[in-house]
């Protein structure tokens, strides 16, 4: 964990989030089938080495229990959704005659020509539940690719005159099925790892913020409050969250002080102490008559996120012990 110094000061930890697709807990035995449409082979590849290399906290998240009946089968297809070419224009100046290794005689102004080619893609993949045949859920993602190449169209006597980009540049429409094979598939594999957070739990970074303003006479009177925002923005967890707990003594009933409590508490990893305190903090806040919204709002977007990964930790346990559920 470690305490971010920001407009927002607050403290960073590792967290487990589920898939966005939480039906795909249950499938921990997968396969890919066939994946139709331009570069649907890379599709597939792509798509078998992400399930192969998919972890949570160092273990695999995959595993093969029958190689003849999975629990379910990624299927999909590739879609074109745009083929197009910019082509830019551009001089510059060379050595038109050399008079030794490195004496130039004569220079040139190159003109050139340099069109790009940008293809953009959407892999479609469904799962699909190997007894029933039911899709269990679908996602799509895009990927793109671009090439450019730039070629000589003209070569004049060097005046003097201005170098680098010159005109408009020209945009074109081109029809999908002219896409170069090589550039679909370069898409594809750029469209694949984004699957990664739809099919299985995966680790991220949340931030635990603080109530950086005292919310009560009590927080605004106490120098120790400031001195523990200070401390926070510059990234003093262990001693700010001293000073949260000495606060948190001297004041139980102070919303602001418990939820920054709650804050160490959730970075910590101690969800569901977090989750009493931040119910506790917003409940006093809730009382308090003149206290404005925006002042409080970071303690009731607290109890959402921290609902939320409890949610997710449960889902996600259940599948890696499921004989203590």
């Amino acid at each position: 964990m470690a305490a971010a110094a920001c407009a927002t000061p607050g403290y960073d930890y590792a967290a487990r989030a589920a898939p966005n697709y939480a039906e795909a807990l249950n499938y921990t035995d997968v396969a890919v089938g066939r994946f139709r449409g331009p570069a649907g082979d890379i599709a597939e590849a792509e798509f078998q080495a992400m399930i192969n290399a998919t972890e949570l906290q160092g273990l695999r998240w995959f595993t093969v229990m029958d190689p003849m009946r999975p629990q379910g089968t990624y299927e999909g297809e590739v879609l074109i959704t745009g083929f197009a070419r910019e082509t830019r224009f551009q001089r510059e100046r060379r050595c038109g005659k050399y008079g030794g290794l490195f004496d130039c005689d004569r220079h040139v102004v190159v003109e050139m020509h340099c069109p790009k080619d940008i293809v953009n893609v959407a892999v479609r993949a469904t799962l699909v539940d190997f007894d029933t045949g039911r899709a269990v859920f679908t996602s799509e993602h895009g990927g793109a690719t671009e090439q450019e190449d730039c070629y000589d169209v003209a070569e004049y006597p060097d005046t003097d005159q201005s170098t680098g980009p010159f005109g408009d540049v020209i945009h074109e429409t081109l029809p999908h099925w002219d896409a170069p094979i090589g550039m679909i598939a370069n898409a594809v594999a750029a469209a694949i790892p984004a699957f990664r957070y739809d099919i299985a739990p995966y680790m991220t970074t949340l931030r635990a913020e603080i109530v950086d303003k005292p919310l009560v006479p009590e927080e605004a009177a106490d120098p120790r409050f400031a001195a523990a925002v200070k401390a926070t923005r510059r990234g003093e967890y262990i001693g700010a969250c001293a000073q949260w707990q000495e606060l948190a003594v001297t004041y139980p009933k102070a919303p602001g002080i418990l939820h920054n409590l709650a804050a160490c508490t959730e970075a910590r990893g101690d969800l569901e102490k977090a989750h009493l305190l931040y119910a506790e903090a917003a409940e006093i806040a809730r009382g308090i008559p003149l206290l404005k919204d925006k002042d409080a709002k970071p303690i009731f977007d607290a109890l959402g996120r921290i609902s939320r990964g409890r949610y997710d930790n449960r889902l996600i346990d259940q599948v890696r012990s499921p004989a203590g559920y």
